[in-house]
C-alpha cells in the first residue's frame, strides 16, 4: 500500500503530526509512507491536520483518495 502524507501548516503546537504518522507507519509496516505530490498515484492520501481549519493544500491530489485526520485517531484503519 502506498500512502501519501500531506501536513497542515502546524498552528496547533499540542498535536505532533509527525509523531502521529510515525505511529501509523509502525502499525502498518508493509505500507510505504511518503510526502504526497500532485500527479502521483497513491492508495490513500492522509491529510494530517491539527485543527478543523484543514489548511493543508491538496490541489493536484486525487480528491477520491483524500482522508482527513484532524485529531489523533488511535483506531484509524487504512
Amino acid at each position: 500500500m502506498r500512502i501519501g502524507i500531506k501536513y497542515c501548516g502546524g498552528c496547533n503546537p499540542r498535536y505532533d503530526r509527525v509523531a502521529y504518522v510515525q505511529t501509523l507507519a509502525c502499525r502498518y509496516p508493509n505500507a510505504v509512507f511518503e510526502p504526497a505530490e500532485p500527479g502521483r498515484d497513491y492508495d490513500v492520501v492522509l491529510v494530517v491536520c491539527g485543527c478543523s481549519a484543514r489548511c493543508a493544500g491538496v490541489i493536484g491530489l486525487d480528491p477520491l483518495r483524500l482522508r482527513y485526520v484532524c485529531q489523533p485517531e488511535p483506531d484509524l484503519v487504512l
